[in-house]
Protein backbone atom coordinates (compact mmCIF):
# COMPACT_ATOMS: atom_id res chain seq x y z
CA UNK A 1 0.00 0.00 0.00
CA UNK A 2 1.71 3.47 -0.78
CA UNK A 3 0.55 5.97 1.91
CA UNK A 4 1.66 8.90 0.22
CA UNK A 5 -0.88 8.44 -2.91
CA UNK A 6 -3.52 10.95 -2.22
CA UNK A 7 -6.13 8.94 -2.94
CA UNK A 8 -5.38 5.96 -0.52
CA UNK A 9 -8.47 5.00 1.65
CA UNK A 10 -11.25 6.72 -0.86
CA UNK A 11 -14.04 4.98 -0.86
CA UNK A 12 -15.89 4.82 -4.88
CA UNK A 13 -19.68 3.74 -5.20
CA UNK A 14 -19.54 2.02 -8.69
CA UNK A 15 -22.75 1.81 -10.41
CA UNK A 16 -22.66 -0.46 -13.11
CA UNK A 17 -24.79 0.01 -16.84
CA UNK A 18 -25.47 -4.02 -17.46
CA UNK A 19 -25.95 -4.05 -21.10
CA UNK A 20 -25.48 -8.08 -22.18
CA UNK A 21 -28.29 -10.11 -20.75
CA UNK A 22 -29.07 -13.71 -22.01
CA UNK A 23 -32.92 -14.02 -20.35
CA UNK A 24 -32.10 -12.96 -16.22
CA UNK A 25 -28.37 -13.50 -16.30
CA UNK A 26 -26.12 -10.79 -16.48
CA UNK A 27 -23.40 -12.13 -18.87
CA UNK A 28 -20.63 -9.97 -17.94
CA UNK A 29 -17.79 -11.69 -20.15
CA UNK A 30 -19.59 -10.18 -22.86
CA UNK A 31 -20.43 -7.34 -21.31
CA UNK A 32 -18.01 -3.89 -22.54
CA UNK A 33 -19.59 -1.48 -19.94
CA UNK A 34 -18.39 -3.93 -16.88
CA UNK A 35 -14.84 -4.13 -18.37
CA UNK A 36 -14.41 -0.31 -17.68
CA UNK A 37 -15.63 -0.71 -14.76
CA UNK A 38 -12.95 -3.75 -13.81
CA UNK A 39 -10.44 -1.44 -15.65
CA UNK A 40 -10.80 1.96 -13.37
CA UNK A 41 -10.82 -0.96 -9.86
CA UNK A 42 -7.28 -2.79 -11.30
CA UNK A 43 -5.72 1.12 -11.50
CA UNK A 44 -6.89 2.22 -8.20
CA UNK A 45 -5.67 -0.53 -5.81
CA UNK A 46 -5.51 1.73 -2.94
CA UNK A 47 -9.08 2.90 -2.84
CA UNK A 48 -11.99 0.57 -1.49
CA UNK A 49 -14.38 -0.27 -4.13
CA UNK A 50 -18.18 -0.43 -3.81
CA UNK A 51 -19.66 -2.70 -6.63
CA UNK A 52 -23.69 -3.25 -7.35
CA UNK A 53 -23.65 -6.11 -9.53
CA UNK A 54 -27.02 -7.53 -10.60
CA UNK A 55 -28.53 -9.92 -8.61
CA UNK A 56 -28.97 -13.69 -8.80
CA UNK A 57 -25.30 -13.77 -11.08
CA UNK A 58 -21.59 -13.95 -10.16
CA UNK A 59 -19.01 -11.76 -11.05
CA UNK A 60 -15.29 -13.01 -10.45
CA UNK A 61 -13.76 -11.98 -7.09
CA UNK A 62 -12.02 -8.29 -7.97
CA UNK A 63 -9.60 -8.26 -4.77
CA UNK A 64 -9.73 -7.67 -1.48
CA UNK A 65 -10.67 -3.84 -1.58
CA UNK A 66 -13.60 -4.79 -3.47
CA UNK A 67 -16.76 -4.92 -1.82
CA UNK A 68 -19.58 -6.74 -4.05
CA UNK A 69 -23.42 -5.97 -3.40
CA UNK A 70 -26.13 -7.60 -4.89
CA UNK A 71 -28.57 -4.59 -6.81
CA UNK A 72 -31.89 -5.12 -8.18
CA UNK A 73 -30.70 -3.60 -11.88
CA UNK A 74 -33.57 -4.05 -14.38
CA UNK A 75 -32.60 -6.92 -16.94
CA UNK A 76 -33.53 -4.52 -19.83
CA UNK A 77 -30.58 -2.20 -21.16
CA UNK A 78 -33.66 0.43 -21.92
CA UNK A 79 -35.32 -0.17 -18.76
CA UNK A 80 -32.12 0.84 -16.70
CA UNK A 81 -31.55 4.04 -18.31
CA UNK A 82 -34.51 5.38 -16.53
CA UNK A 83 -34.96 2.78 -13.67
CA UNK A 84 -32.89 3.26 -10.32
CA UNK A 85 -34.04 1.40 -6.76
CA UNK A 86 -33.47 4.10 -4.06
CA UNK A 87 -34.48 2.57 -1.05
CA UNK A 88 -32.14 -0.74 -2.11
CA UNK A 89 -28.93 1.48 -2.16
CA UNK A 90 -29.71 2.64 1.08
CA UNK A 91 -30.89 -0.73 2.58
CA UNK A 92 -27.44 -1.84 1.30
CA UNK A 93 -25.74 0.85 3.28
CA UNK A 94 -25.24 2.11 7.00
CA UNK A 95 -23.69 5.21 6.79
CA UNK A 96 -22.95 5.25 10.74
CA UNK A 97 -20.31 2.13 9.12
CA UNK A 98 -19.57 3.59 5.83
CA UNK A 99 -18.57 6.74 3.48
CA UNK A 100 -18.06 7.17 -0.07
CA UNK A 101 -15.79 9.66 -1.35
CA UNK A 102 -16.44 9.40 -5.24
CA UNK A 103 -19.62 7.12 -7.23
CA UNK A 104 -18.17 6.33 -10.62
CA UNK A 105 -21.48 5.69 -12.55
CA UNK A 106 -21.64 3.99 -16.21
CA UNK A 107 -25.65 5.13 -16.27
CA UNK A 108 -25.19 8.90 -16.37
CA UNK A 109 -28.49 9.32 -16.77
CA UNK A 110 -29.36 7.92 -13.19
CA UNK A 111 -26.90 10.86 -11.80
CA UNK A 112 -29.44 13.09 -9.84
CA UNK A 113 -31.36 9.88 -8.86
CA UNK A 114 -28.10 8.46 -7.20
CA UNK A 115 -27.49 11.62 -5.57
CA UNK A 116 -30.73 12.05 -3.97
CA UNK A 117 -30.75 8.50 -2.85
CA UNK A 118 -27.19 9.45 -0.72
CA UNK A 119 -28.51 13.20 0.69
CA UNK A 120 -31.69 11.04 1.78
CA UNK A 121 -29.68 8.74 3.75
CA UNK A 122 -27.61 11.88 5.12
CA UNK A 123 -24.44 11.64 3.10
CA UNK A 124 -23.41 13.10 -0.52
CA UNK A 125 -22.25 16.81 0.03
CA UNK A 126 -18.76 16.30 -0.74
CA UNK A 127 -19.47 12.98 -2.47
CA UNK A 128 -18.16 13.82 -6.34
CA UNK A 129 -19.59 12.14 -9.17
CA UNK A 130 -17.60 10.80 -12.13
CA UNK A 131 -19.55 9.77 -15.13
CA UNK A 132 -19.26 7.32 -18.21
CA UNK A 133 -20.89 7.86 -21.43
CA UNK A 134 -20.85 4.50 -23.44
CA UNK A 135 -23.56 5.70 -25.40
CA UNK A 136 -25.03 9.30 -26.40
CA UNK A 137 -28.59 9.96 -26.49
CA UNK A 138 -29.31 11.16 -30.51
CA UNK A 139 -31.63 10.12 -33.13
CA UNK A 140 -29.33 7.57 -34.55
CA UNK A 141 -28.66 6.07 -31.15
CA UNK A 142 -32.42 5.74 -30.49
CA UNK A 143 -33.77 1.89 -30.48
CA UNK A 144 -37.00 2.36 -32.25
CA UNK A 145 -38.28 5.82 -34.17
CA UNK A 146 -40.11 8.01 -31.10
CA UNK A 147 -38.35 6.49 -28.51
CA UNK A 148 -38.53 9.63 -26.05
CA UNK A 149 -35.59 12.25 -25.85
CA UNK A 150 -33.57 11.58 -22.90
CA UNK A 151 -30.21 13.51 -23.43
CA UNK A 152 -31.82 16.47 -21.06
CA UNK A 153 -31.07 14.14 -18.71
CA UNK A 154 -27.33 13.05 -19.79
CA UNK A 155 -26.76 17.14 -19.63
CA UNK A 156 -27.87 16.87 -16.87
CA UNK A 157 -25.11 14.09 -15.59
CA UNK A 158 -22.62 16.22 -17.14
CA UNK A 159 -23.74 19.04 -15.03
CA UNK A 160 -24.14 17.64 -11.41
CA UNK A 161 -20.75 15.42 -12.09
CA UNK A 162 -17.06 16.84 -11.04
CA UNK A 163 -15.95 14.90 -14.25
CA UNK A 164 -17.88 13.58 -17.19
CA UNK A 165 -16.00 11.22 -19.65
CA UNK A 166 -16.66 10.30 -23.37
CA UNK A 167 -14.82 8.14 -25.71
CA UNK A 168 -13.74 10.44 -27.81
CA UNK A 169 -14.99 14.71 -29.51
CA UNK A 170 -17.23 12.49 -31.76
CA UNK A 171 -19.36 11.95 -29.06
CA UNK A 172 -20.04 15.75 -28.53
CA UNK A 173 -20.71 16.04 -32.15
CA UNK A 174 -23.62 13.34 -32.27
CA UNK A 175 -24.50 15.66 -28.42
CA UNK A 176 -25.15 18.48 -30.89
CA UNK A 177 -26.99 16.75 -33.64
CA UNK A 178 -29.99 17.05 -31.19
CA UNK A 179 -30.54 20.68 -31.91
CA UNK A 180 -29.60 19.90 -36.03
CA UNK A 181 -33.33 19.23 -36.77
CA UNK A 182 -35.94 19.65 -34.15
CA UNK A 183 -35.90 22.89 -32.00
CA UNK A 184 -35.43 21.46 -28.40
CA UNK A 185 -35.89 23.92 -25.54
CA UNK A 186 -32.64 25.20 -24.96
CA UNK A 187 -31.32 28.13 -22.52
CA UNK A 188 -28.85 29.24 -24.51
CA UNK A 189 -25.97 29.22 -21.68
CA UNK A 190 -22.68 29.24 -22.27
CA UNK A 191 -21.40 25.61 -22.79
CA UNK A 192 -18.01 26.72 -21.26
CA UNK A 193 -18.51 25.38 -17.82
CA UNK A 194 -19.61 21.97 -19.27
CA UNK A 195 -16.61 21.85 -21.78
CA UNK A 196 -14.82 22.15 -18.11
CA UNK A 197 -16.45 18.99 -16.77
CA UNK A 198 -15.79 16.40 -19.68
CA UNK A 199 -12.67 14.77 -20.26
CA UNK A 200 -12.03 11.46 -22.67
CA UNK A 201 -12.05 8.02 -21.85
CA UNK A 202 -10.59 5.53 -24.84
CA UNK A 203 -10.62 2.26 -24.61
CA UNK A 204 -7.95 -0.07 -25.61
CA UNK A 205 -8.02 -4.07 -25.79
CA UNK A 206 -5.41 -4.76 -22.95
CA UNK A 207 -3.31 -7.84 -23.06
CA UNK A 208 -4.38 -10.84 -25.87
CA UNK A 209 -5.11 -14.07 -23.99
CA UNK A 210 -2.51 -17.23 -25.16
CA UNK A 211 -4.17 -18.93 -28.57
CA UNK A 212 -6.57 -22.34 -27.37
CA UNK A 213 -6.72 -24.67 -31.21
CA UNK A 214 -9.64 -26.29 -32.30
CA UNK A 215 -11.15 -27.49 -35.92
CA UNK A 216 -11.71 -24.68 -38.11
CA UNK A 217 -12.86 -24.90 -42.34
CA UNK A 218 -10.53 -24.65 -45.02
CA UNK A 219 -11.77 -21.75 -46.07
CA UNK A 220 -10.70 -17.96 -45.78
CA UNK A 221 -12.34 -16.72 -42.82
CA UNK A 222 -13.69 -13.28 -42.67
CA UNK A 223 -14.55 -12.58 -39.33
CA UNK A 224 -17.19 -10.05 -37.95
CA UNK A 225 -16.00 -9.48 -34.43
CA UNK A 226 -19.24 -6.91 -33.84
CA UNK A 227 -22.49 -6.81 -32.09
CA UNK A 228 -25.12 -8.04 -34.59
CA UNK A 229 -27.50 -5.03 -35.14
CA UNK A 230 -28.33 -2.23 -37.54
CA UNK A 231 -25.85 -0.23 -36.05
CA UNK A 232 -23.16 -2.10 -36.71
CA UNK A 233 -23.62 -1.98 -40.68
CA UNK A 234 -24.73 -5.49 -40.76
CA UNK A 235 -27.07 -4.49 -44.01
CA UNK A 236 -23.55 -3.35 -45.69
CA UNK A 237 -21.83 -6.75 -44.38
CA UNK A 238 -24.22 -8.90 -46.35
CA UNK A 239 -24.69 -6.48 -49.71
CA UNK A 240 -20.71 -6.47 -49.67
CA UNK A 241 -19.99 -10.06 -49.03
CA UNK A 242 -23.12 -12.13 -50.94
CA UNK A 243 -21.19 -12.07 -54.25
CA UNK A 244 -17.99 -14.24 -52.53
CA UNK A 245 -16.92 -17.38 -53.59
CA UNK A 246 -18.94 -19.72 -51.14
CA UNK A 247 -16.37 -22.33 -51.73
CA UNK A 248 -13.34 -19.96 -51.09
CA UNK A 249 -15.01 -17.75 -48.47
CA UNK A 250 -16.46 -17.75 -45.19
CA UNK A 251 -18.06 -14.93 -42.90
CA UNK A 252 -18.31 -15.57 -39.34
CA UNK A 253 -20.40 -13.91 -36.91
CA UNK A 254 -19.38 -14.38 -33.54
CA UNK A 255 -22.52 -12.66 -31.83
CA UNK A 256 -25.35 -15.69 -31.25
CA UNK A 257 -27.63 -12.78 -31.45
CA UNK A 258 -27.51 -13.10 -35.21
CA UNK A 259 -29.41 -16.46 -34.89
CA UNK A 260 -32.43 -14.18 -33.52
CA UNK A 261 -35.30 -12.82 -35.39
CA UNK A 262 -35.63 -10.20 -32.93
CA UNK A 263 -31.96 -8.63 -33.96
CA UNK A 264 -33.21 -7.20 -36.75
CA UNK A 265 -32.46 -9.22 -39.62
CA UNK A 266 -31.10 -13.27 -38.45
CA UNK A 267 -27.71 -13.91 -40.95
CA UNK A 268 -27.86 -15.10 -44.01
CA UNK A 269 -27.65 -19.31 -43.78
CA UNK A 270 -24.38 -19.17 -45.89
CA UNK A 271 -22.58 -16.86 -43.08
CA UNK A 272 -21.51 -18.93 -40.15
CA UNK A 273 -22.31 -18.27 -36.44
CA UNK A 274 -20.93 -19.11 -33.30
CA UNK A 275 -20.18 -17.40 -30.39
CA UNK A 276 -16.71 -19.15 -29.00
CA UNK A 277 -16.21 -20.42 -25.89
CA UNK A 278 -13.22 -19.04 -24.47
CA UNK A 279 -11.03 -16.11 -25.20
CA UNK A 280 -8.21 -18.26 -26.32
CA UNK A 281 -10.06 -19.86 -29.26
CA UNK A 282 -11.41 -17.07 -30.09
CA UNK A 283 -7.45 -15.60 -30.55
CA UNK A 284 -7.07 -18.56 -32.35
CA UNK A 285 -9.51 -17.54 -34.54
CA UNK A 286 -8.35 -14.33 -34.93
CA UNK A 287 -4.76 -15.91 -35.65
CA UNK A 288 -5.98 -18.08 -38.06
CA UNK A 289 -8.66 -15.98 -40.22
CA UNK A 290 -8.00 -14.36 -43.38
CA UNK A 291 -8.59 -10.39 -41.31
CA UNK A 292 -11.37 -9.14 -39.44
CA UNK A 293 -13.53 -6.94 -41.02
CA UNK A 294 -15.60 -4.14 -39.58
CA UNK A 295 -18.80 -2.46 -41.23
CA UNK A 296 -19.77 0.30 -39.10
CA UNK A 297 -21.38 2.91 -40.97
CA UNK A 298 -23.35 5.23 -38.34
CA UNK A 299 -23.68 5.81 -34.92
CA UNK A 300 -20.47 4.84 -33.16
CA UNK A 301 -18.71 6.35 -30.37
CA UNK A 302 -15.77 3.79 -30.01
CA UNK A 303 -14.74 0.83 -31.31
CA UNK A 304 -12.99 -2.10 -29.02
CA UNK A 305 -13.32 -5.00 -31.72
CA UNK A 306 -11.96 -3.37 -34.29
CA UNK A 307 -8.94 -3.40 -32.66
CA UNK A 308 -8.66 -7.18 -31.06
CA UNK A 309 -6.75 -7.98 -35.28
CA UNK A 310 -4.48 -5.49 -34.82
CA UNK A 311 -3.67 -6.12 -31.29
CA UNK A 312 -1.77 -9.41 -32.49
CA UNK A 313 -0.71 -8.02 -36.05
CA UNK A 314 -2.94 -9.52 -38.22
CA UNK A 315 -5.00 -7.57 -40.42
CA UNK A 316 -8.84 -6.05 -40.18
CA UNK A 317 -10.85 -4.21 -42.86
CA UNK A 318 -12.05 -1.12 -41.62
CA UNK A 319 -15.06 1.08 -43.11
CA UNK A 320 -13.72 4.16 -43.16
CA UNK A 321 -15.91 6.04 -40.37
CA UNK A 322 -15.41 9.53 -38.95
CA UNK A 323 -15.02 8.38 -35.51
CA UNK A 324 -12.26 5.47 -36.18
CA UNK A 325 -9.90 8.10 -36.34
CA UNK A 326 -9.59 8.56 -32.91
CA UNK A 327 -9.66 5.12 -32.58
CA UNK A 328 -6.97 3.78 -34.90
CA UNK A 329 -5.35 6.79 -36.41
CA UNK A 330 -6.56 9.28 -39.43
CA UNK A 331 -4.22 7.13 -41.91
CA UNK A 332 -4.57 3.72 -40.95
CA UNK A 333 -3.87 1.54 -44.31
CA UNK A 334 -6.54 -1.05 -44.47
CA UNK A 335 -9.62 1.63 -44.58
CA UNK A 336 -12.39 0.64 -47.31
CA UNK A 337 -15.16 3.50 -48.23
CA UNK A 338 -17.71 1.29 -50.75
CA UNK A 339 -18.03 -2.09 -51.55
CA UNK A 340 -15.50 -2.16 -54.83
CA UNK A 341 -12.50 -0.99 -52.58
CA UNK A 342 -13.72 -3.38 -49.93
CA UNK A 343 -13.55 -6.40 -52.84
CA UNK A 344 -10.19 -4.57 -53.92
CA UNK A 345 -8.71 -4.57 -50.91
CA UNK A 346 -9.38 -8.55 -50.22
CA UNK A 347 -6.69 -9.40 -53.01
CA UNK A 348 -4.08 -7.14 -51.57
CA UNK A 349 -4.25 -8.32 -47.94
CA UNK A 350 -0.95 -8.57 -45.99
CA UNK A 351 -0.51 -11.84 -43.77
CA UNK A 352 0.71 -9.86 -40.91
CA UNK A 353 0.11 -5.96 -40.20
CA UNK A 354 1.97 -4.29 -37.83
CA UNK A 355 0.03 -1.16 -36.65
CA UNK A 356 1.17 0.91 -33.77
CA UNK A 357 -2.49 1.25 -31.73
CA UNK A 358 -2.52 4.47 -29.48
CA UNK A 359 -2.23 3.58 -25.86
CA UNK A 360 -5.76 4.46 -25.33
CA UNK A 361 -6.08 2.98 -21.60
CA UNK A 362 -2.81 4.54 -20.74
CA UNK A 363 -4.87 7.60 -22.13
CA UNK A 364 -7.79 6.80 -19.93
CA UNK A 365 -5.95 5.99 -16.79
CA UNK A 366 -4.11 9.39 -16.57
CA UNK A 367 -7.05 11.83 -17.82
CA UNK A 368 -8.85 9.52 -14.73
CA UNK A 369 -6.47 9.47 -11.40
CA UNK A 370 -5.46 13.28 -12.73
CA UNK A 371 -9.17 14.28 -12.21
CA UNK A 372 -9.41 12.06 -9.12
CA UNK A 373 -6.34 13.71 -7.56
CA UNK A 374 -7.85 17.02 -8.15
CA UNK A 375 -11.20 16.42 -6.71
CA UNK A 376 -9.27 15.62 -3.65
CA UNK A 377 -7.72 18.58 -3.67
CA UNK A 378 -10.93 20.09 -3.92
CA UNK A 379 -12.38 18.68 -1.00
CA UNK A 380 -9.54 19.92 0.92
CA UNK A 381 -10.68 23.49 -0.37
CA UNK A 382 -14.53 22.31 1.10
CA UNK A 383 -13.46 22.09 4.78
CA UNK A 384 -13.45 25.58 5.85
CA UNK A 385 -13.26 25.16 9.61
CA UNK A 386 -12.57 22.49 12.00
CA UNK A 387 -15.30 20.27 12.42
CA UNK A 388 -16.29 20.62 16.26
CA UNK A 389 -15.75 16.76 16.95
CA UNK A 390 -12.78 16.82 14.60
CA UNK A 391 -9.96 16.74 17.37
CA UNK A 392 -12.04 14.27 19.75
CA UNK A 393 -11.97 11.40 16.34
CA UNK A 394 -8.32 12.09 15.96
CA UNK A 395 -8.03 11.29 20.12
CA UNK A 396 -9.84 8.24 19.59
CA UNK A 397 -8.00 6.68 16.26
CA UNK A 398 -4.78 7.20 17.94
CA UNK A 399 -6.36 5.08 20.53
CA UNK A 400 -6.62 2.20 17.92
CA UNK A 401 -10.34 2.80 17.65
CA UNK A 402 -11.02 4.30 14.33
CA UNK A 403 -14.01 1.94 12.64
CA UNK A 404 -16.70 4.99 11.87
CA UNK A 405 -19.05 3.26 13.96
CA UNK A 406 -17.37 3.48 17.47
CA UNK A 407 -15.84 6.89 16.60
CA UNK A 408 -19.71 7.93 16.76
CA UNK A 409 -20.35 6.07 19.52
CA UNK A 410 -18.10 8.18 21.16
CA UNK A 411 -18.29 11.90 19.97
CA UNK A 412 -22.27 11.26 18.99
CA UNK A 413 -24.00 8.55 20.75
CA UNK A 414 -27.58 9.86 20.53
CA UNK A 415 -27.45 11.49 16.50
CA UNK A 416 -28.91 8.64 14.47
CA UNK A 417 -27.87 10.44 11.01
CA UNK A 418 -25.84 13.59 9.97
CA UNK A 419 -24.16 15.00 6.58
CA UNK A 420 -21.67 16.62 9.08
CA UNK A 421 -20.03 13.31 9.72
CA UNK A 422 -18.42 13.09 6.27
CA UNK A 423 -16.87 16.63 6.70
CA UNK A 424 -15.07 15.04 9.96
CA UNK A 425 -13.85 12.15 8.57
CA UNK A 426 -12.24 14.80 5.63
CA UNK A 427 -11.21 16.82 7.72
CA UNK A 428 -9.31 13.62 10.15
CA UNK A 429 -7.31 12.96 6.37
CA UNK A 430 -5.98 15.91 6.21
CA UNK A 431 -4.70 15.82 9.27
CA UNK A 432 -3.12 12.97 8.68
CA UNK A 433 -5.20 9.39 9.45
CA UNK A 434 -5.79 7.73 6.75
CA UNK A 435 -8.63 5.19 5.84
CA UNK A 436 -7.84 1.47 5.37
CA UNK A 437 -9.08 0.45 1.80
CA UNK A 438 -9.36 -3.36 2.48
CA UNK A 439 -11.90 -2.74 5.27
CA UNK A 440 -15.72 -2.76 3.80
CA UNK A 441 -16.18 -0.26 6.28
CA UNK A 442 -15.07 3.18 7.25
CA UNK A 443 -11.76 2.59 9.49
CA UNK A 444 -9.30 5.32 10.20
CA UNK A 445 -5.72 4.94 11.61
CA UNK A 446 -2.43 6.77 12.07
CA UNK A 447 0.18 5.49 10.27
CA UNK A 448 3.90 5.52 12.34
CA UNK A 449 5.10 8.44 10.17
CA UNK A 450 2.24 10.70 11.29
CA UNK A 451 1.36 9.80 14.67
CA UNK A 452 3.65 12.51 16.11
CA UNK A 453 2.39 15.25 14.27
CA UNK A 454 -1.35 14.18 15.07
CA UNK A 455 -1.11 13.72 18.96
CA UNK A 456 0.42 17.64 18.79
CA UNK A 457 -2.83 18.75 17.17
CA UNK A 458 -4.71 16.69 19.80
CA UNK A 459 -2.10 18.08 22.43
CA UNK A 460 -2.17 21.59 21.33
CA UNK A 461 -6.05 21.62 21.24
CA UNK A 462 -6.51 21.57 25.28
CA UNK A 463 -9.01 19.71 25.22
CA UNK A 464 -9.69 16.22 27.38
CA UNK A 465 -11.36 12.77 26.38
CA UNK A 466 -12.71 10.04 28.57
CA UNK A 467 -11.78 6.37 27.75
CA UNK A 468 -11.70 5.24 24.26
CA UNK A 469 -15.21 2.77 24.42
CA UNK A 470 -16.16 0.32 21.46
CA UNK A 471 -19.71 0.14 20.27
CA UNK A 472 -20.68 -3.17 21.84
CA UNK A 473 -23.68 -3.22 18.87
CA UNK A 474 -20.97 -2.88 16.06
CA UNK A 475 -19.66 -6.42 14.72
CA UNK A 476 -17.46 -6.76 12.00
CA UNK A 477 -18.35 -9.14 9.33
CA UNK A 478 -15.43 -10.32 6.91
CA UNK A 479 -15.60 -11.67 3.55
CA UNK A 480 -19.42 -10.97 3.52
CA UNK A 481 -22.10 -8.56 2.75
CA UNK A 482 -25.07 -8.97 5.10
Amino acid sequence: MNYTNPLYGRRILHVMSPVRWRSTKFMHQADSNYKVMVKTIKWLPDCHHYVLVPKNNSIPPLGDNVTIIPFPYAGSVLFNRGYFDSKALLKSFDFQKHDIDFIFNHQPELTYNVYNALLTGRIGMSVDAFNFFHWVDCEKSKPVSGYPAGFFRQLEAIDLSYKSYFHSPASMEYLKSNWSKVPHTSLGVDDTVMKEKINFFPLGVGNPTEPEPFSLPNKKILVFNHRWNATTGIKKLIKYTEDLDRDEWLIWITDSDAKKPKAGAPAPSWMKVQNLPSGGQYRYLLDNCYASICFVDDYMTWNLSAQDTLKIGRPSLIYKHPTMKYVLGDDYPLYFKDKKSFVDSLDNLPDKLDWDLPDHDKQFKTNLLTDLENACKGKKKRIMREPGNGVEWLYHILQDNGYKKNLLYNSHPNLYLSNTWEKIRLWCLEKGALDDPTSQYTKLFIPDENREAVEKIVKDSGQTFGESKKNPNFLQIKNKWW
